[in-house]
Formats: C-alpha cells, structure tokens, sequence
C-alpha cells in the first residue's frame, strides 16, 4: 500500500474511486453513478493538477486506489503563513482499520510542515463518532467553531 500525490494522469482512477465512495455512502441514490463524470466536469472548470495550493493524494493497494484525501492551502496574513485544510478523507469499506488513512493523515503533515503551514484544519460531523476518534487519535482536537456556508447559484458556473 502506497500514498501518492494525485496528477492528471489519475484522473480515470479518481473518477472510479469517487463512484465507489458515493456507493458506499448512498447506496440507495441513483446519481452516485454519475459521480465519474462530475468529477470530470469539476476538473474541466478548475484544474487541481495545475494548482500549487491543492493535493489530491491516493491510497493505492495493487493497483487500486482504495482512499484519498482532497487537501488545499489556505493562506494566514501573519506568522502562521497559512492552514492546510482537509476537505475530504475517504477510505474504502473494506480496506478500513488497515492504516491507510493514518498513512493519508501522514502525508498531510509532511505538505504541511514542508510548506511551513501552521497545521491541519478539517471539519467532521457531530454524529460521526468514529471519523471524530480518528481525528483525536492522530492529535487533532476539536473547537467551538461553527460552519456557516453560503451557497451561490449562477448559471454561468454550472458543470
């Protein structure tokens, strides 16, 4: 089992990834299917491959991928320089309690430390209690924080 830095040339293999993981997470939901294509037409609109500020890095078993993790810089205007912010972590059912996202957690850090970031931010689910332990056993604590989002409906950015 490897981690690697995501590049274009992955692509296929994140499309197919991201339809087993909209699988496992709404198996009942016919539009899971379309999760390949959408992510083609997100990269269509912005490219994460030519991007300094993002890393899609992969779990791969074989010559599967069975995890990723989507990461991006965000910049701090003072000492801190800046967060690496964990937007998304995903390990496959069955290749679950194996490492693999110790090992993605892992690679986050050393982006981190490598582009003298100030640490990891991520946002988890109340009621995710065991993607909550994760973060704990890896050292993360959590805040009081809350996630206020607006969302923006434009034609012209639709994919």
């Amino acid at each position: 089992m490897r981690i690697v830095d995501a590049t274009a040339g992955d692509l296929d293999a994140i499309a197919a990834l991201a339809a087993q993981i909209e699988a496992e997470d709404a198996p009942d939901d016919p539009a899971a299917a379309g999760a390949p294509a959408a992510v083609r037409r997100s990269v269509r609109v912005f490219d994460p491959f030519d991007a300094r500020t993002v890393w899609i890095l992969l779990a791969i078993a074989g010559d599967r991928p069975v995890g990723l993790a989507v990461l991006v810089r965000i910049p701090k205007l003072d000492d801190r320089v800046g967060f690496l912010y964990l937007d998304e972590i995903h390990v496959l059912a069955p290749w679950r309690r194996r490492g693999i996202g110790t090992r993605l957690i892992g690679r986050a850090l050393e982006i981190a430390a490598s582009n003298c970031l100030a640490g990891i931010r991520l946002l988890a689910r109340p009621e995710n209690a065991a993607a909550r332990a994760s973060y704990e056993r890896w050292g993360f604590t959590a805040s009081e924080s809350l996630l206020y989002e607006r969302r923006i409906e434009d034609p012209r950015c639709a994919v």
